[in-house]
């Protein structure tokens, strides 16, 4: 028999419909939670997780679908539920109480709040009983419930304290110092000491190994800045690494979230969005560097995977793939011997894969290379092409075999960010490649973001499920679609995507921009947000400041007169300044951009008229190639050229001459045009 749906039913969030069945009382965030934890003098315990998260699983099967626990919930806490991919500006504020409390992070996030919003205890998984060295849930809620009867103003003074903290620390003070340039050479340098010589990565965690591929593109751009081949060794191996790991998905393509180990072997299996999208974008730098077909490969199957399994008839992309399937983590991925000797029956591929009798988790296999003791960067990986061959038979022979499993969870609902650093990815592909299916794919994607979740003031929304848009969007929201709307004007001269960033842009600033540097994470309309904070860190995406950072040397590079954007990254550096110093590793696509601005650019345009399309896009093509990481480019029709002209300086009065003409510049300093390409290749390598 089914029971009693709560609150929750009535949700569009796939995470929040997971628990709308639960006997708990659950409440979406909202303002009744709040009234009703104001009148009835309770306090408020705000559970928050995501739907593809396996502790969030295991603690509802244990407590939160269990009736005596639930009986406890409903009498003594008003309850809420909060899906942390809908509301990362709410998440992040109870995540920073329980860092501040002493506490790892990690979710489910479970915070215990006064009816005012301000948090008192928290934690993150609590099991049934006391095990894990973790007190029990049930234990838990009678300490909570007992200091609130007994010890009630001692725990709001310090609750308030830990808010007044929480909203100091988002206040402090900008002195305006700019980190010192050498803070580029030592970031590499910390690269290098946690750089793992046997399986690749880098140890930054005592057990598990996270995707790096924002580290990556770092290390790409830093060795072709540098000459540094270390730092490109490092990157070019952890991408290859990745690839051949467990944490790679062998047969259907994808990159799970990380591995359990630090050899790339046990993957945590669920597949997220950004983690593909970013992994695609290092290999692009890659591919750009090297000229390593592999990286190409590997970038075309984690494309056709998110076609495949992870496109939207409405034209969006779903968020993310659960790890469990039928209660199991990993079992749509694993295979015991018998089974895939019945589907493949080659030596050869058994061997390359890793399968053996005994397997390598649970007695079955998670499909793997192991190459201990080589070097693909020193060494060169090559496959002879029949063997290729019998490789892609093999996966379409698993793949069929495994369409027939119960699937794990997708969870299909849409993120303005996550859609645009996809976009991100695939433009990036293109650039390198000049693949046009890349562009078209990003194309569609980008034409549902502006139908269903950009307004025409340049507002923008973040999550779009089952034809609705709700949430104001976030700090990375606004970055990353602003972000892909100029890359979009730049590969392809599309205008309106230009006047769709910029509008979004003013909005940005209008809305989310503080006095001392960094941009807010929130909509200053956000009035249910106990603080308003500002974020660097560069966590499982790039932190919206970051993103921010890289556009503004992008738009300042082609001249836009609009905002002085050198200024504004400038104090958004000073203010990061402590974390960029001490903490850098955790900052990598902010340390990225910083490295950005402290070289002088090659700016780079083409003004034509009259021309073959085919021959513009060749010039795209060759300008994509350029290893060079100052290079900033456009090629542009004279008539949208002299539209633009008053906003960018770099087009002010530029023209097409005869048909084509070549300006070479450095730091707006330009050469006398050119009307070919040779002599302008060779301007452009001085």
């Amino acid at each position: 028999m089914s029971k009693k749906p709560n609150r929750l039913v009535h949700e569009k969030s796939p995470y929040l419909l997971q628990h709308a069945h639960n006997p708990v009382d659950w409440f979406p965030w909202g303002v009744e939670a709040f009234e009703k934890a104001q009148k009835e003098d309770k306090v408020i315990l705000l559970s928050i997780g995501y739907s593809t998260c396996h502790w969030c699983h295991v603690m509802e099967r244990e407590s939160f679908e269990d009736d005596s626990t639930a009986e406890v919930l409903n009498r003594d806490f008003v309850c809420m539920k909060l899906d942390r991919e809908e509301r990362p500006d709410i998440d992040k504020i109870y995540m920073d109480s329980l860092h501040a409390m002493g506490t790892q992070g990690g979710w489910p996030l479970n915070m215990f709040l006064t009816p005012n919003k301000e948090p008192i205890l928290g934690g993150t998984y609590f099991p049934p009983e006391n095990r894990y060295g973790k007190r029990s849930f049930k234990e838990v809620l009678r300490l909570v419930s007992e200091a609130w009867k007994n010890q009630r103003e001692e725990l709001i003074t310090a609750a308030s304290d830990l808010t007044k903290y929480l909203r100091d620390n988002e206040t402090r003070t900008n002195e305006g110092k700019l980190p010192d340039p050498d803070v580029i050479d030592r970031n590499f340098e910390r690269y290098l000491q946690v750089y793992d010589k046997e399986f690749f990565g880098f140890k930054t965690n005592t057990v598990n190994k996270f995707p790096p591929s924002m580290a990556l593109g770092f290390l790409v751009e830093y060795s072709l800045r540098k000459k540094e081949p270390r730092a490109l060794e490092m990157a070019f191996n952890t991408a290859y690494a990745m690839k051949f790991g467990g944490i790679y998905d062998q047969v259907g393509g994808g990159i799970c979230r990380y591995a359990t180990d630090h050899e790339w072997l046990v993957p945590h299996f669920e597949k997220m969005l950004y983690d593909n999208s970013l992994y695609v974008e290092a290999l692009s730098l890659l591919y750009k560097a090297t000229g390593d077909s592999f990286f190409l490969d590997v970038i075309r199957e984690i494309v056709t995977y998110i076609r495949r399994d992870m496109t939207l008839e409405s034209g969006g992309i779903a968020s993310a793939e659960d790890a469990d399937s039928e209660g199991e983590e990993g079992k749509f991925y694993l295979w015991n011997h018998s089974e895939f000797s019945s589907i493949v029956s080659e030596e050869e591929i058994l061997g390359f894969w890793n399968v053996t009798e005994e397997g390598n988790f649970e007695h079955q296999n998670i499909l793997n290379l192991y190459w201990k003791g080589k070097n693909p960067f020193v060494e060169g990986i090559q496959f002879k092409p029949d063997f290729l061959e019998k490789l892609e038979s093999a996966k379409l022979k698993l793949l069929a075999k495994r369409s027939h499993r119960i699937r794990p969870l997708r969870d299909d609902k849409v993120l303005t960010s996550w859609n645009c650093l996809w976009i991100r990815a695939l433009l990036s592909a293109y650039e390198v490649s000049g693949e046009k299916e890349y562009l078209t794919d990003a194309k569609k994607i980008y034409a549902f973001l502006i139908k269903n979740l950009v307004g025409e003031d340049g507002s923008i929304l973040r999550r779009y499920r089952e034809g609705e848009a709700k949430y104001f969007g976030t700090l990375p929201d606004y970055a990353e679609f602003i972000w892909v709307s100029f890359k979009l004007f730049q590969l392809e001269e599309n205008l309106e995507a230009y006047v769709k960033g910029k509008r979004s842009l003013e909005y940005l600033f209008s809305h989310f921009e503080s006095n001392v540097g960094p941009f807010y994470e929130s909509f200053h309309g956000n009035e249910d947000l106990l603080v308003r904070t500002m974020e660097g860190y560069d966590g499982v995406e790039p932190s919206g400041n970051s993103t921010i950072l890289h556009l503004f040397h992008l738009l300042h590079s082609f001249g836009y007169k609009e905002r002085d954007l050198l200024s504004k990254a400038n104090s958004i550096f000073a203010y990061f300044l402590p974390e960029l110093t001490q903490n850098s590793l955790s900052y990598p696509s902010m340390i990225s951009a910083f490295q950005k601005f402290q070289y002088p650019t090659k700016e780079v345009l083409v003004v034509y008229k009259d021309k073959d399309p085919r021959e513009v896009e060749s010039i795209r093509n060759k300008l994509g190639e350029i290893k060079d990481p100052n290079l900033v480019w456009l090629v542009l029709e004279e008539s949208k050229a002299k539209v633009l002209g008053s906003e960018l300086e770099l087009l002010f009065g530029r023209d097409a001459g005869s048909g084509l003409r070549f300006y070479v510049c450095r730091n707006f300093t330009c050469e006398l045009p050119k009307d070919n390409w040779e002599e302008t290749f060779a301007l452009i390598q001085q």
